[in-house]
């Protein structure tokens, strides 16, 4: 086994069908380029409802049954699934509840920051569209009574067969204006970016945990390799910034639903979006090139866009299908 999207167990082949969909864009906007800063673009929007607007259902039933693997590590996914085969459903459910009550606590803190739904929502698009697994359980590590972690909101990674290692350290933000969460998101990294030994922080959390994330023995030892000092795969690692913005674009859904046909709804929201997200690429690479370049252009950047036509009340139905608390 050397390509980390091997450990993926989950089947995403659904949900990319009939709930998150993908936005194809030419291959002028996949990529942006300000100054010596690098930035790939990727964007997606729910499936649309009969309605003509987002499929909020389905959108939650998929957050909602990714909270177990969004939550427990690996290591505790294997023995869930153990234990359920063996038919031992105590020891089964007791892990199932540590994931949910872990995924609660952790989303206490979150909301403060309008997050626990973005931070979902990213780790399923890193692990369904870009092939990332998560190789350290910062949810585990942030819900810790002994051990308090602050950085990003994820941290994923993929090996192809070009034996290059991308790290990816996630950034999520929800919220009704775009341009909140955009300055929000770049204040968030700039805190990291701007201390280059943070993101060395963040790398021992990596290492420290790796093991809990990447059960084949083989796999992990070759990844730890390219966190080792003057080793020859030191050279071979790319840090990567994901930011998810979700915020609401009604201007995209407006009067969909006078469109009969579905399939020219459908190309209609399209040409609509892809207009829309060359605009927000634009303004995202023009914000990061009035940051310090000499430490920003030490990273890549890869700017994600969900958008909604009501943020307020998909975080609503969101805490009542989780079970959380109302957020005022």
């Amino acid at each position: 086994m050397t390509d980390l999207k091997n450990i993926i167990t989950q089947n995403y082949s659904q949900i990319k069908e009939t709930t998150l969909i993908e936005l194809q864009v030419p291959d002028a906007l996949k990529h942006t380029q300000k100054n010596n800063i690098k930035i790939e673009n990727r964007f997606f929007y729910p499936a649309l409802a009969a309605n003509a607007k987002p499929n909020i259902d389905n959108f939650l039933k998929m957050l909602n049954g990714s909270i177990r693997r969004f939550s427990l590590s690996a290591k505790e996914l294997e023995e869930h699934r153990r234990y359920t085969n063996e038919g031992d459903d105590i020891k089964a459910e007791e892990i199932a509840f540590r994931g949910r009550s872990r995924f609660v606590k952790y989303a206490k803190e979150a909301a403060k920051r309008a997050g626990e739904i973005g931070e979902l929502a990213l780790f399923i698009i890193l692990e369904a569209y870009l092939e990332a697994p998560k190789i350290s359980s910062k949810m585990r590590l942030k819900t810790s009574d002994q051990m308090h972690v602050h950085g990003s909101d994820a941290l994923h990674a993929s090996l192809g067969g070009n034996e290059i290692l991308t790290i990816i350290l996630g950034e999520s933000k929800f919220h009704q204006q775009i341009s909140q969460g955009r300055v929000k998101a770049i204040e968030s990294i700039r805190a990291c970016i701007s201390d280059y030994l943070k993101i060395g922080k963040e790398i021992e959390i990596i290492e420290a945990n790796i093991d809990h994330e990447i059960l084949d023995k083989n796999l992990r030892d070759k990844i730890l390799e390219y966190f080792g000092s003057f080793t020859p795969q030191s050279n071979l690692t790319i840090k990567v910034i994901a930011v998810l913005l979700g915020y609401d674009c009604n201007v995209i859904y407006k009067d969909l639903e006078k469109i009969n046909n579905l399939d020219a709804r459908k190309k209609e929201l399209e040409k609509r979006y892809q207009e829309y997200a060359h605009t927000s690429a634009e303004e995202f690479a023009e914000a990061l090139s009035k940051e310090d370049q000499s430490y920003f252009c030490q990273v890549q950047f890869l700017y994600i866009l969900l958008p909604f036509s009501e943020i307020k009340i998909l975080k609503e139905q969101f805490y009542k299908m989780a079970g959380l608390e109302k957020q005022e």
